[in-house]
């Protein structure tokens, strides 16, 4: 994506010759909408891993508060807020749809054209299985999702017939609790949270953990630089890639630090 975004504004000035107004602003268009698209990309998977680690420590998902959920929880380093995080670049609020028969949950964005189940929809996925294991979302959480499903007109998949026999015995929060969100934390609580869950991840061998983690330690984002520790979660996450892009990522990264490590 990083390769695609230097190409296109570049192809789009060498046309400028060539091509009338309208047909120039419509190349630049794209080139707004895939940035977009990266950045929301970004975005969505640090949204999936705040929710992931409210899970951790509640058992429970922000599904009735959504929107105060990531205006309290998801801050810029720096403390400096330039838009209201409970809505993607676009403009279109982001939405939490709990997936049972996958055992987690997905982010999604209604994507450039701000309308929904539309070709240009973003949809991260997260599953809470190597978390809690395969019954992670109760018959409690499947419920809470289909009520809200309905209140809001929209599809869930959260259906019963995929509903894991095996339910939680904490009780089921009332609205009142459902509702009120928590007191916001401050960038670096927040970025402490996240990397000591992202710590707890890769100590279990996940993968996408492990390569995060191992990135912040390679460019020294929030912990020290490690080039060493950097190179065991490149390696874990290349043997436990459970897909070809993020085992080629892994890849690709452990051979540029094996290349300045021997130098």
């Amino acid at each position: 994506m990083s390769a695609l975004l230097k190409i296109l504004p570049l192809a789009a000035a060498a046309g400028v010759a060539a091509v009338n107004s309208d047909a120039l602003k419509k190349s630049l268009d794209v080139v707004d909408k895939v940035r977009g698209a990266a950045t929301s990309g970004v975005e969505m998977q640090g949204i999936a891993e705040a929710v992931a680690q409210d899970y951790v420590e509640t058992k429970s998902l922000p599904i009735e508060n959504f929107g105060a959920f990531l205006k309290d929880n998801m801050r810029e380093k720096g403390g400096k807020e330039t838009r209201d995080k409970s809505k993607d670049p676009w403009g279109t609020e982001y939405r939490l749809n709990v997936d049972v028969p996958k055992n987690g949950f997905s982010v999604l964005s209604a994507g450039p054209d701000k309308n929904w189940k539309s070709q240009d929809d973003l949809n991260y996925f997260y599953s809470l299985t190597g978390i809690e294991g395969k019954n992670a979302i109760s018959a409690e959480l499947a419920a809470r999702a289909r009520a809200h499903a309905a209140k809001q007109g929209t599809s869930s998949t959260a259906s019963t017939s995929n509903t894991p026999g095996k339910s939680r015995t904490s009780p089921r929060p009332n609205s009142s609790q459902a509702s009120t969100p928590k007191p916001p934390q401050s960038a670096a609580e927040t970025e402490r949270k996240l990397i000591e869950f992202q710590t707890k991840r890769a100590a279990s061998g996940e993968a996408q953990a492990s390569y995060d983690l191992a990135i912040r330690y390679f460019t020294e984002d929030g912990v020290a630089k490690d080039y060493v520790e950097a190179k065991r979660l490149l390696e874990q996450a290349v043997k436990n890639a459970d897909t070809q892009t993020l085992r080629a990522k892994a890849q690709t990264h452990l051979d540029n630090l094996n290349k300045a490590l021997q130098k």
